[in-house]
């Protein structure tokens, strides 16, 4: 039983030993290590090897630089707990500069950061693009190239100015509501829409005509248009009828009917209806009159020799 106890005394002494033997190099190693991380934080964190000295900017169409730059750099500056600045490729506030722009700029649709080891960062901006100014009602809207709507109070007269946009009237005075068209509703029709945008542009190309960029609609459901030219007589279009033949019936009454030097003494030409054409001229001059236009197959013949 005495020996027992004693080969067990022996056996802890023996561990005593082996465990104090190990405890200085045990400590030695959580020493180094500390030492080690504490000088790979002091090199990230607090001396210049990852400071930021380059900022690229690319993607800016209608927004000036140097707006968006000025809080880029008002970020750098920023530091945490007042202690650890955040002009560093690691702790930037990527988040932070992304929700700041996107409040800021209305105009600013998308941001992406990229971080370029050591000491640089890419900020890519995709701007929305606006086609039409959309007023009703008291109410201005622009509409994107998908339809999407934003309210112009968002902007200030001098980017509005800057846009030369097309502005679309409607005089049924009915209500956008922002909230509806919010979820994917656009206030206008895809082909009503598109054909407002590109009218001003084929008009010219194709009868030589400049049209002022302010229209006007009854309705935004009844797809008709009023446009004014530079000579200041209108012409109304309807979306239903087709911008090639509506195009082809312009033509075919300036050329037949209207002299060029007669033209500014016009006071409308309608085109609203297929194959007829109604114009008249500023009082006094000559009433409204009635001409037949284009036959369905020669707008198909026109067609064929646009797409050759």
């Amino acid at each position: 039983m005495i020996k027992v106890i004693n080969r067990k005394k022996n056996r802890s002494n023996e561990s005593l030993v082996r465990s104090k033997k190990k405890t200085p190099g045990k400590w030695l190693y959580r020493l180094v290590a500390f030492f080690f991380f504490l000088t790979v934080g002091f090199a990230l964190f607090f001396s210049d090897f990852l400071t930021i000295v380059e900022v690229e900017i690319s993607g800016l169409d209608k927004l000036e630089e140097m707006p968006v730059r000025s809080i880029v750099d008002e970020k750098r500056a920023e530091k945490y707990f007042n202690l650890v600045s955040k002009n560093n490729l690691v702790l930037f506030p990527g988040n932070g500069l992304e929700k700041t722009l996107l409040e800021k700029f209305k105009r600013i649709e998308s941001v992406r950061i990229k971080r370029i080891f050591p000491h640089k960062i890419e900020l890519a901006i995709g701007e929305r693009k606006f086609t039409m100014l959309l007023c009703s009602s008291g109410q201005c809207f622009l509409l994107n190239e998908r339809g999407e709507v934003y309210p112009a109070d968002n902007f200030s007269s001098e980017e509005l100015e800057k846009e030369n946009l097309i502005t679309l009237s409607d005089l049924s005075n009915a209500k956008i509501s922002f909230d509806g068209v919010s979820l994917g509703n656009s206030p206008l029709e895809d082909d009503f829409r598109e054909f407002i945008v590109d009218l001003a542009g084929r008009v010219l190309e194709d009868v030589g005509i400049v049209l002022k960029k302010q229209y006007e609609t009854p309705s935004r459901m009844s797809g008709d248009l009023k446009a004014e030219t530079e000579e200041g007589w209108k012409i109304y279009f309807g979306a239903s009828v087709g911008m090639e033949k509506e195009l082809l019936m312009l033509r075919t009454v300036l050329e037949r009917k209207i002299e060029k030097d007669q033209q500014k003494n016009l006071e409308y030409i309608d085109l609203r209806i297929a194959n007829k054409v109604f114009y008249k001229f500023k009082e006094g001059t000559e009433q409204t009159q009635e001409v037949e236009a284009v036959s369905a197959p020669e707008v198909k013949k026109e067609e064929k020799k646009k797409k050759k």
